[in-house]
């Protein structure tokens, strides 16, 4: 018979080795949860990017091609090479046509349809730039191209694009 008990258990060397694997593993988990958390907010600003792109597109496609366009529509037979705002349409409130809105640069405002009263979306800013091109990135003399430019207060961008034709 044999004396000699059989010991068992983990050596040192076989802990030091289980607990830098371990260590390395928590790690790589740890910093991939906290990735996620910094980015669990994306899908927030990004409706909101996407309700105030919405908003502003309404009230410029709403307006008038051109300047000299008739009311209720009809062809002007051009496209400005002055985009901007006129002579004394020196707010947002004073456009008229599309293109006043080049240029616009501004902390996202627009009217709630609901409420009635102006709503204000902090650290959003919104800028607009017309240009008389076509789908194809053409000059056109009957098309305009609206891009809006939505910065969330992370200072991410959204570009959200629309053309306005003359017909």
């Amino acid at each position: 018979m044999n004396n000699k008990h059989k010991q068992k258990g983990f050596s040192l060397i076989e802990l030091v080795i289980t607990i830098v694997v371990l260590g390395i593993a928590l790690a790589a988990l740890s910093s991939s949860v906290f990735n996620a958390v910094g980015k669990n907010a994306d899908p927030l600003w990004q409706t909101k990017a996407t309700q105030l792109s919405q908003a502003y597109l309404d009230e410029i496609l709403a307006m008038k091609y051109q300047e000299d366009s008739p009311v209720g529509g009809g062809s002007v037979g051009g496209c400005s090479s002055a985009l901007g705002p006129d002579s004394g349409e020196s707010s947002r409130d004073l456009y008229n046509d599309v293109d006043d809105y080049n240029g616009l640069t501004e902390t996202a405002r627009f009217l709630d349809q609901t409420s009635g009263l102006a709503s204000t979306y902090s650290g959003y800013q919104v800028s607009v730039a017309v240009t008389c091109v076509d789908a194809q990135g053409n000059t056109s003399n009957n098309s305009k191209l609206i891009q809006l430019t939505i910065t969330s207060p992370t200072n991410e961008a959204l570009v959200f694009s629309a053309y306005r034709a003359d017909l």
